[in-house]
């Protein structure tokens, strides 16, 4: 997952500037790729999709079949923290109506808040969503089998702030971490991409801002583009776990997306069929966490 694109998009558009920015042709290519398949979807949607106050805004939150979480998007004062509840809580439902089929019921809330589709689907039994957002995006990515958790970090104005100074954030680095990456000042990429991975890792645990973040690093599988690796084996408490897989994306110049797969059992999300699946690793599992994983697609509400 080194970009948005697929394989042969890449290779089409190899001399483009490796810092691109969406927009003309290539977000138009974009919105064509990703097809719904497997129960595996990677979506992106940007903030200023829908305006606040419309009635496109509001004909989009009576599609949120939660009198609850209906309330919650107009709780927020800031007409771009609505416009993220509103897009991220419409994107959760129709991803969880496509990876579940005529088996979706809804989608609730872990007692950590995690939201989750209610639904037994007999072809994707695990599936499981996640969604993030950050600067101008909100992401949904979702697996059939695998946990699966995402994050996007940055925006212009964050990074900006991030370029000055990184001290904030020490405490969810490792000591080890924080010398080989910002010990000579602030590395944006490399910060963004490890950001982004933990959290994704936290997500997908279901523990989100409880999670002690600087008990997570990273082993590199594979580098390329920007920021120390392109996907990544999880390592807790200074121990590699083969059985969790992270992919970076960067979105454009100030996005960095991660999603973080691993085995079910780990997680807090009550319903799987398969709980066990991964939990001893081993060669079917790692087949799993290399199969092939579609680029995130920009989407429109």
């Amino acid at each position: 997952m080194g970009s948005l694109f697929s394989a042969a998009e890449d290779a089409a558009a190899e001399d483009a500037p490796p810092a691109w920015r969406l927009g003309g042709d290539r977000e138009e290519r974009m919105r064509r790729t990703n097809e719904a398949e497997g129960g595996a979807l990677r979506w992106a949607c940007r903030v200023d999709a829908v305006e606040p106050g419309t009635e496109a805004f509001e004909e989009l939150r009576r599609t949120i079949d939660d009198e609850r979480e209906r309330a919650r998007v107009l709780a927020f004062a800031k007409p771009a923290d609505q416009n993220r509840a509103l897009i991220s809580r419409v994107l959760v439902r129709r991803c969880a109506r496509i990876g579940l089929g005529a088996a979706y019921e809804g989608v609730t809330r872990t007692a950590r808040g995690k939201p989750y589709a209610v639904g037994h689907s007999p072809t994707h039994a695990n599936f499981n969503f996640s969604v993030s957002h950050d600067g101008e995006f909100v992401l949904v990515a979702s697996e059939p089998l695998a946990l699966v958790g995402v994050d996007v970090c940055g925006g212009k104005e964050r990074c900006a702030a991030l370029s000055e100074s990184l001290e904030p954030y020490k405490a969810a680095f490792s000591v080890e971490e924080w010398a080989a990456f910002f010990a000579q000042g602030a590395d944006l990429d490399a910060f963004l991409v490890l950001w982004a991975c933990k959290e994704a890792f936290a997500k997908a645990l279901g523990q989100g801002l409880a999670y002690d973040l600087s008990r997570v690093g990273f082993a590199a599988l594979t580098k390329g583009g920007r920021g120390p690796f392109s996907s990544a084996h999880v390592v807790v408490d200074g121990r590699v776990d083969r059985r969790w897989r992270v992919d970076v994306a960067f979105l454009d110049e100030w996005h960095c997306a991660a999603v973080c797969r691993g085995p079910p059992g780990d997680g807090l999300l009550p319903f799987f069929a398969a709980p066990g699946a991964g939990r001893a690793g081993g060669p079917a599992w790692r087949r799993v966490l290399d199969e092939s994983r579609p680029p995130f697609k920009l989407v429109d509400l």
